[in-house]
């Protein structure tokens, strides 16, 4: 995509612990306003460096999964009538709101002419997609084993051990293939705005027999919308924020090693080897191969708190066409 500064196009995938508030402390009037601030600020750097088309993109696991997990808790006093895709866009509305109201209020601070604006986004997906049957998409907090087992038995979730760090309950992870409001996000950019949306991956929504759209009990993956959401739009770049600072072989392992720089079909490559965990850095590493093999230019994968090294080249997994 041009720009007038000459500067890449970006798409900043952020993830839901980068604006989650963690439960285990005294609470903190606003303090997820707090979080995200220190999110925003890094974008600072960028926008005076003369980034201006951008593209934010968040998660939602903790979020969503907390808004689900208080439907069970009431459901003895308010029915429980609010179904997963609902519980989405209520993440969304949240965050959005959140993110928007923190980068204007940043962008005055700074002196920085720019204003964002969050959209609500409904992501198609396939009924009939396989995820339907092997939910592998982790939200909510993390549990103890007897925990996990304990909801089972009472709640029939599916939960399963995430990548060392404890058991999450696991929910249907349906391929996006469309992006409803799509052509508001081209609008937005044209506009000069800084566009938030794809929270949680979009509300899932599907197309019935009479081409309406309905939501449907799934949470797709952020990156994977992210992956999309770029491709369609023509963005430059896709820079995924997590909690680590690369991209390793052998995670975890006495031989872990980081990626810094690779090709696409050596990500590839190693993705069919084993090398990334279902639930944590593999749909990262699919989606930034997505977004390569669809018109990318270049995907970064690095920590949260390393955007501006990041997209500098001085940091993370840097994944290149080829």
């Amino acid at each position: 995509m041009n720009t007038p500064s000459g500067k890449p196009s970006l798409l900043i995938a952020f993830g839901g612990n980068a604006l989650n508030v963690p439960g285990d402390h005294k609470p903190v009037q606003k303090e997820e306003f707090i979080v995200a601030r220190r999110s925003m600020e890094q974008l600072v750097p960028l926008l005076k460096e003369g980034y201006e088309t951008i593209i934010l993109t968040h998660g939602n696991g903790p979020q969503v999964g907390q808004i689900f997990r208080q439907q069970e808790l009431t459901a003895h006093e308010f029915p429980r009538q609010i179904t997963l895709d609902v519980c989405v866009a209520d993440s969304q509305g949240r965050i959005g709101y959140i993110l928007q109201n923190v980068f204007d209020n940043v962008c005055q601070q700074h002196g920085i002419d720019k204003k964002s604006f969050s959209v609500i986004t409904q992501v198609v997906v396939d009924p009939n997609d396989p995820g339907f049957q092997n939910p592998t998409k982790p939200i909510g907090v993390f549990y103890k084993k007897d925990e996990a087992a304990r909801l089972t038995k009472e709640h029939g979730w599916i939960l399963k051990e995430d990548a060392g760090r404890g058991w999450r309950r696991m929910i249907p992870s349906p391929q996006p293939l469309e992006i409803v409001e799509e052509a508001i996000f081209h609008d937005l950019l044209d506009r000069g705005c800084i566009a938030i949306g794809a929270g949680g991956g979009g509300v899932p929504v599907y197309r019935n027999a009479q081409g309406e759209l309905e939501g449907i009990e799934a949470v797709i993956d952020k990156d994977r919308t992210s992956a999309l959401l770029a491709s369609r739009i023509g963005i430059d770049t896709l820079v995924i924020l997590t909690q680590v600072d690369h991209v390793c072989l052998n995670f975890n392992q006495p031989e872990q090693s980081p990626i810094e720089t690779a090709t696409a079909s050596e990500m590839d490559t190693w993705l069919r080897e084993g090398h990334f965990l279902e639930g944590s850095m593999k749909p990262k590493v699919e989606a930034a191969l997505y977004f390569l093999k669809n018109g990318g230019k270049r995907t970064v994968i690095a920590h949260l708190n390393q955007l501006a090294e990041a997209v500098a080249g001085r940091t993370g997994t840097h994944i290149l066409p080829g």
